[in-house]
């Protein structure tokens, strides 16, 4: 039977990668950091960086594709992104781009093979083409979402049904609102081109449990703004209104910042 295993290598502004296990293929979403640590940290979970089959780019920011150009030239494999992300990874390298750069829809789905294919859905965020992704092995299937200015309706219907998630849980309001940023990046980040609160996270994750997810991660905190304590503790607190609680009815874990976090198996 066809299997899911979600290893969130690192989260958060200082760089993003995620790698996807989907029925024996190695798909990495986002590589947001160096070259070396993309490699130290699929070493440190037993992944060969030469056995990655297949890399998908959720947007441009330097978050999400730091590493990708270095990492081609060394592990080259399929790059699938949306057009816009494409120019911005082209124009950032150094010399020509030395994999294979397969440029997708915003709303398209990418077969890799007869049991596995991978879905993009439009995210409002300040990146062109920015998306997010749904990567389904059979009769399972994992969201990846970040980067979310707010919730569209799309967003949750996509989002709907799915068996597992890594969820954006940017920022607590209260942080944000009396801490040191200038109040154009306060602004930017709220905004509707911005990043997802704890509390947008909470309202998400009570709709999708409510149609069937139960495990959860909840990733790309911001480091000045939010506390994976203050998030967990804003999110149960949210759903514990709703009669749902941690570990009986849902699971829910934190991406690590710096380090691979324990994966995820559905």
């Amino acid at each position: 039977m066809p299997q899911l295993e979600i290893f969130p290598l690192y989260s958060g502004s200082s760089g993003n990668a995620t790698l996807v296990k989907a029925d024996g293929i190695n798909i990495l979403i986002d590589a947001g950091v160096s070259c070396k640590r993309l490699c130290e940290g699929l070493v440190s979970i037993d992944v060969d960086p030469d056995s990655i089959d297949y890399i998908f780019i959720t947007h441009c920011h330097s978050d999400h594709i730091a590493g990708v150009d270095v990492f081609e030239r060394h592990h080259p494999a399929p790059l699938y992104t949306t057009a816009d992300t494409c120019y911005v990874i082209e124009s950032a390298c150094r010399k020509k781009f030395g994999g294979e750069m397969i440029e997708i829809g915003q709303k398209d789905c990418v077969t890799l093979s007869d049991t596995v294919k991978v879905m993009s859905c439009p995210t409002p965020h300040d990146a062109a083409g920015s998306v997010c992704y749904k990567v389904i092995a059979g009769d399972k299937s994992f969201l990846l979402l970040t980067d979310v200015g707010h919730l569209t309706e799309e967003i949750v219907d996509f989002a709907y049904g799915v068996d597992g998630a890594l969820v954006e849980s940017n920022y607590d309001v209260r942080m944000l609102i009396y801490g040191f940023y200038p109040d154009e990046l306060k602004a930017r980040v709220a905004g509707d081109g911005g990043h997802l609160s704890n509390e947008e996270c909470a309202d998400l994750i009570k709709v999708m449990i409510e149609h069937g997810t139960e495990q959860f991660i909840i990733g790309h905190l911001s480091d000045k703004n939010n506390t994976p304590k203050q998030a967990v503790s804003t999110i149960v607190d949210i759903l514990a209104k709703s009669d749902l609680v941690r570990n009986r009815d849902y699971r829910l874990s934190v991406a690590e910042r710096y380090e691979p976090t324990d994966g995820m198996i559905l």
